[in-house]
């Protein structure tokens, strides 16, 4: 999932995973459960974040630039989802990661 970034496909949905790997679609989901115990939806979107996550504390980009590159298309989405995998909005995410040296410039 990571190598290729597939996730960042905003289409991306358990039928076009399976297309994309050459596995059954019930074969990915009831591996993706029983490895993690989330959905398809959550583990895609749990990789989505974790890229926003590394792009909030390592550059300047925009929350809305950084929406769109790991895939989301909805900042309602993004917004939520973020807060579902880090218990915090993606502003508080960037303050409390940001490195020290950006914080007193």
């Amino acid at each position: 999932m990571e190598t290729k970034r597939v996730y960042r496909d905003v289409d991306l949905n358990l039928d076009r995973l399976a297309r994309k790997t050459g596995i059954p679609a019930r074969r990915i989901s009831a591996a993706i459960n029983r490895a993690t115990g989330k959905n398809v939806s959550q583990y895609v979107n749990d990789h989505r974040i974790a890229e926003a996550c590394d792009l909030l504390t390592d550059t300047e980009k925009p929350v809305t630039e950084i929406m769109f590159d790991v895939g989301f298309l909805a900042k309602s989405n993004f917004n939520r989802e973020f807060r579902r995998v880090t218990e915090m909005t993606p502003l508080e995410w960037r303050r409390k990661k940001a490195p020290s040296e950006s914080l007193t410039a």
